[in-house]
């Protein structure tokens, strides 16, 4: 008897819970709809694209949310392109506890919603521990890395050959090529 109870208060417990489920609201105080997603949005946007609307972004308060508890975890992570030296900069990072993700960004978005905020808060919490220049600093000393370990190999950035850039350095301090 005493299980039978149990089960129909769990069955009617589960019948309750399914209807109380919750509602955004769809307009806000001027009339105007609420977007809570790009989706949304885009629909709203493709039909109208003069209307005016009150965008909350939950997809970044998620992310923003989830990025805080991996941070409290001391659980970082660096999200960049995979580059060439992108092994040696994961290495390097690894020394100071931070993961690295190969991530690139696009720069397309719909209305004022941020597709990147976990990622822009892992940013943020890296930078504020161990200071502005830290990633930038790292990313030089593995780009030299690569190019001296790989001599033979292109690597063109902003139209420049880092080859003659770096090769050249080392041939001035007559350091021998590893």
């Amino acid at each position: 008897m005493y299980k039978k109870i149990i089960f129909l208060f769990i069955l009617l417990l589960n019948f309750t819970s399914c209807k109380q489920k919750k509602e955004f609201e769809k307009y806000d105080k001027n009339g105007n709809p609420i977007v809570y997603n790009e989706e949304e949005y885009f629909k709203i946007w493709t039909k109208d694209k003069n209307i005016k609307v009150t965008i909350i972004d939950t997809f970044c308060i998620n992310q923003k949310k989830r990025a805080l508890k991996d941070i409290q975890k001391d659980d970082l992570i660096y999200f960049r392109p995979d580059f060439l030296e992108y092994n040696i900069l994961s290495n390097k990072l690894k020394k100071y506890g931070i993961k690295t993700k190969g991530f690139h960004r696009s720069c397309l978005r719909f209305g004022e919603f941020e597709p990147y905020c976990y990622q822009d808060e892992m940013y943020n919490e890296i930078c504020k521990r161990f200071g502005e220049n830290f990633l930038d600093s790292l990313t030089q000393e593995a780009k030299k890395e690569f190019v001296i370990k790989n001599p033979k190999q292109r690597y063109i950035e902003d139209g420049i050959d880092l080859r003659e850039k770096y090769l050249k350095e080392i041939k001035s301090k007559n350091i021998p090529n590893k």
